[in-house]
């Protein structure tokens, strides 16, 4: 099981619960579902977090995971290589694959699409992509989270990219990219704040927030979205050859919802 780790304070200042998702760099993570037998490779790579996660036939999700500025594009390949070797299977053993689309890293991105289009070149398996920021939200919605969750992807300058989803998956927010003044308007007692570039956003001291991290950035959100019958409505199944990933740049600031 995950482990998790609990500590209050930020420089006394919030109550702040981080859950430490994968901190090793080899994780088997249980499934909340247990009906699911498909073999499922999953990617993510749009943040500095390198992700690659593998949910073999008896239902175990294994990842391989790293973080740091320049990792993925030494790592995403000899990731999926490694959980093939590991689970003894090869490409043909797949039923689909996933893909966390972005917003985020350019070359995050662009790296992880090579390896999809690489892998799948020629071959007729499944393809779908999934909104980044929403695969965030499935690491609290497996564990039960309350209030909203605001998923956040570092900006630059005084914006994060942002989008909200109630605890439960029931209403989704459109994908913005807003400034940390406004956000700090938005986040109400109990709610949730997972992803990166929160830790400039200037909160009550006396709010209750619960914070968590690039921790809970992993290819593993995106098989509990896709095992979830309302986060898998919004996965979009994709040609792996002609697919573009959602590169966002700080020159559509001012486009303020992200076009998906």
């Amino acid at each position: 099981m995950p482990r998790r780790d609990h500590y209050v304070g930020k420089e006394g200042t919030f109550l702040i619960t981080r859950y430490f998702i994968v901190n090793i760099t080899l994780a088997v993570l249980k499934m909340e579902t247990s009906n699911k037998n498909s073999v499922i490779l999953a990617i993510e790579t749009a943040t500095p977090v390198c992700s690659v996660a593998l949910r073999k036939s008896d239902g175990r999700i294994v990842e391989k995971r790293i973080e740091g500025q320049g990792v993925h594009s030494e790592r995403t390949f000899l990731f999926i290589k490694e959980l093939f070797e590991r689970a003894g299977i090869t490409v043909s053993g797949l039923d689909a694959v996933l893909f966390s689309n972005g917003p985020g890293s350019y070359t995050g991105l662009r790296i992880g699409a090579a390896a999809v289009k690489g892998l799948l070149f020629g071959r007729d398996i499944e393809f779908f992509t999934y909104p980044t920021l929403l695969s965030f939200a499935a690491a609290v919605s497996v564990k039960g989270g309350a209030g909203t969750i605001h998923s956040v992807i570092d900006a630059r300058r005084e914006h994060l990219y942002w989008q909200s989803v109630e605890s439960g998956g029931g209403i989704v927010g459109e994908p913005q990219i807003i400034e940390l003044s406004e956000l700090e308007k938005k986040i109400t007692e109990g709610d949730t704040v997972i992803g990166t570039g929160w830790e400039r956003l200037e909160l009550d001291p006396q709010k209750k927030v619960t914070f968590i991290g690039s921790e809970g950035i992993s290819a593993a959100n995106l098989i509990h979205a896709f095992d979830d019958k309302t986060g898998k409505s919004y996965f979009v199944k994709e040609d792996p050859e002609s697919f573009v990933p959602e590169y966002l740049t700080m020159s559509q600031i001012n486009n303020s919802v992200i076009q998906g």
